[in-house]
């Protein structure tokens, strides 16, 4: 994923995602009550398709989860893609520290970008958090309500999966749709797309898991 005002998905971006395992699940109510990353290890190929603002084309980004690593003193979650490294919050709850390349950010989010647990159907809650864009000097201030919406089956490429679908609409004019499958540990399907009010204009991006080969 390009580096940008979108960039706060994700979540995400490169393929990475907000990693939150499925515990405690009954049938009446499936609910995710903490983060489980997936194995040191795992690697996972996402097709990208971008129109519009976000440009036009159509790529495959390989990436991998690293495991919890240790950046300039301290210790994150760590997924890489072809394009740059995400790093996450360790503990209970997941959330996006930075994107880097390197030993350079390229995008911090502060405070880290994360879900608010447990996840719940029908769970609304709003955020506040400055993302701050460091090759363009520039600071913003994002402000977003998100959405639980569903838990379903979802078919990708590299299969069918129960994911939890949430939605975020921003001030920045994103509203953004991602799934996540407890089962891997990332996103497998991210349907992002800036409206007319967005700085750089209308645009979608869509991204969905097309290969997946667990670690360890």
């Amino acid at each position: 994923m390009s580096i940008g005002i979108h960039l706060k998905s994700r979540l995400l971006a490169g393929g990475v995602g907000m990693v939150l395992a499925a515990a405690g699940c009954s049938l009446m109510e499936p609910r995710s009550e903490r983060y489980e990353p997936p194995v040191a290890g795992t690697t996972y190929e996402n097709a990208r398709r971008d129109t519009g603002s976000y440009g036009s084309s159509s790529v495959r980004i390989p990436s991998r989860y690293l495991g919890e690593i240790s950046w300039q003193g301290e210790r994150v979650h760590a997924f890489e893609s072809s394009e740059q490294t995400f790093h996450g919050t360790v503990g209970d709850r997941f959330a996006f520290i930075r994107a880097v390349k390197g030993d350079s950010p390229l995008v911090t989010w502060n405070p880290p970008a994360g879900w608010e647990l447990p996840l719940v159907v029908g769970k609304k809650w709003k955020r506040q958090y400055t993302m701050t864009l460091h090759t363009a000097a520039r600071a913003i201030a994002v402000e977003d309500a998100q959405e639980i919406e569903a838990f379903e089956d979802v078919t990708v490429p590299a299969g069918t999966y129960k994911a939890w679908r949430v939605r975020t609409v921003d001030n920045q004019g994103n509203e953004n749709l991602h799934w996540y499958a407890p089962a891997l540990g990332i996103f497998i399907k991210q349907s992002l797309r800036r409206t007319s009010r967005h700085p750089a204009g209308p645009g979608t991006r869509e991204i969905e898991l097309a290969a997946y080969k667990r670690g360890g």
